[in-house]
């Protein structure tokens, strides 16, 4: 079985990535665009990214509402959707492979003939207003937000996704129009295909539905942090529980310690038989929720823990947390089960078309191509437990490891 990509050069520049599986029953289909938070002019534009991405589902020329965009594709079982994050946005489907025309249709109707209906934004806005008070509410998410403001700071990757209430109310057409004409050219996308389709059927579709749209790529320098060191953030909420993140900023996307730390992840944090759950949970009743790993981006990663915790106990549950890194570091047979799990879920991964545009779309942001199943596969297997314990010193030492906390109003420490 090939499980490997073809890059296919489309007729509007932009690149296609073709992962050709002719025993699936399914086709999944993707735009990549190098957009995303770090890319908007704050405070003005703080959440626009993300903003239009939720726009780009409220009526195009051929589908004038969010209903007939969705129906396009449910209405033969598929389904539609978009994320935004720092450094990308992508929209993607995922349908039967009879239907792909549809598929290709409704992302270019997305990408290039959104209408932004003037009576829609102000209640679209509204609604992204209820989703950041929504994660604002849950204690488990919020707490992440603290984070990223606490070990980034002012660099471009601290600031977040959701924006600000004031920003996100204020939104009018013309500033998506502005984002959107900045951004969403030819130049800075890539389209991503897989599933029961072949090179030329993709490049077909393609090229039917996307011409040429003028613009640069988005070329970003890369912006260094300087401070590395411990900082702590408390704050307070009427909430019962601590919840903690451990986090420390680790190396770009690109290097090795990125990939060893995001390996190193799944040794501690691979699931309930693996140190984290184990040690912290399950042994000495610490915390019901307690989960790891890295977050990749171009400039810098982090690596984070979470932690939800009895306020009583939580230095105890820090002090186990810290246990299970130093001594994981140096387990030579933890590496190999953590391997073979991550092997493991990388094959169910490529089963799945859906999945297998997922990872390639953060494999070309940082990559700059998506990798096929044996690659991956030979990059886990060459990892040692040397390099590991190299990369875990270097960057998770207690005098690295940030501490945000969300907290009981009556906390104290």
């Amino acid at each position: 079985m090939n499980l490997n990509f073809h890059k296919l050069d489309t007729k509007s520049k932009s690149p296609l990535w073709v992962f050709s599986q002719p025993a699936a029953n399914s086709v999944a289909f993707g735009v990549l665009i190098f957009a995303g938070t770090r890319d908007e002019n704050w405070p003005k534009e703080a959440g626009i990214a993300h903003a239009l991405e939720h726009m780009h589902f409220q009526g195009t020329e051929k589908f004038p509402s969010s209903a007939k965009i969705s129906g396009f594709v449910e209405e033969v079982g598929g389904r539609l959707n978009a994320w935004t994050w720092k450094e990308m946005t992508f929209h993607h489907v995922y349908l039967p492979a009879e239907h792909a025309r549809r598929g290709v249709e409704i992302l270019s109707q997305q990408m290039l003939a959104s209408i932004f209906p003037e009576e829609k934004i102000e209640i679209e806005m509204k609604n992204i207003i209820q989703e950041m008070r929504r994660r604002n509410d849950n204690p488990g998410n919020y707490v992440y937000k603290i984070n990223d403001e606490l070990i980034y700071g002012k660099h471009p990757l601290g600031k977040d996704t959701l924006g600000t209430e004031e920003s996100v109310a204020a939104f009018k057409r013309e500033d998506f129009l502005n984002f959107k004409s900045r951004y969403y050219n030819s130049n800075n996308m890539v389209f991503v295909a897989a599933g029961n389709i072949d090179d030329k059927s993709a490049m077909d579709l393609f090229d039917e539905s996307f011409p040429f749209v003028s613009g640069e790529k988005n070329e970003r320098k890369v912006e260094e942090l300087g401070d590395f060191s411990a900082k702590l953030s408390i704050n307070k909420k009427e909430i019962e529980q601590v919840h903690l993140i451990l986090s420390a900023v680790a190396g770009s996307a690109i290097s090795q310690d990125a990939s060893n730390l995001e390996l190193f992840g799944y040794m501690i944090s691979g699931g309930m038989s693996f140190p984290l759950f184990q040690e912290v949970r399950d042994k000495r009743g610490l915390c019901y929720e307690i989960h790891g790993g890295l977050n990749k981006w171009s400039d810098l990663s982090n690596f984070n823990i979470y932690i939800g915790t009895d306020p009583k106990r939580y230095k105890e549950a820090i002090k186990a947390t810290l246990e299970v890194l130093e001594k994981s570091k140096l387990d030579k047979d933890l590496l190999e089960k953590a391997k073979a799990l991550r092997i493991g879920r990388l094959a169910l991964d490529f089963e799945n078309m859906s999945n297998v545009i997922r990872i390639a779309a953060s494999d070309i942001t940082f990559l700059g191509s998506p990798r096929g199943y044996e690659q991956i596969k030979s990059e886990i297997e060459k990892v040692k437990i040397d390099e590991i314990e190299k990369s875990v010193n270097k960057y998770l030492s207690k005098e690295n490891i940030s501490k945000s906390m969300l907290v009981p109003q009556k906390f104290e420490e």
